[in-house]
């Protein structure tokens, strides 16, 4: 694969996510203005930025060739983001008060990990 693609994959990716990430943004803050549910955008951006900086890593060590480690890079965010959220769950009262939407999130950002990670492990191969 040309590094011109592999930019290509990168950016796509990133882009992608970004915009995934919007929507879920844009649902928390649409169902805090109707009144229906009131999150804490901190607890949510920093499940954000978790996913984003282990994406990111993720898609560099593809552009750099470096096969049979996404794996391991992915299970190591996925289990850092897992102890951040229980970490969050000590110590932010909001974070107890609305748990279940708090993991709707959390398995929302995961899902989408899983998807490009599967498609870039296909890509290497």
């Amino acid at each position: 694969m040309q590094p011109m693609e592999k930019a290509t994959i990168v950016f796509k990716g990133l882009g992608l996510f970004l915009l995934l990430s919007a929507v879920l943004f844009a649902s928390q803050y649409l169902l805090m203005e109707n009144g229906i549910l009131n999150l804490n955008f901190k607890i949510h951006f920093l499940m954000f930025f978790i996913t984003f900086i282990g994406l990111l890593t993720i898609l560099i060590v593809f552009a750099l060739e470096k096969k049979n480690i996404i794996g391991f890079i992915f299970l190591g965010f996925v289990v850092f983001k897992f102890f951040a959220m229980g970490y969050i769950a000590l110590f932010q009262k909001d974070f107890r008060l609305n748990i279940v939407p708090y993991f709707i999130i959390y398995w929302i950002y995961l899902i989408i990990e899983v998807f490009f990670v599967l498609r870039l492990v296909k890509k290497q191969d």
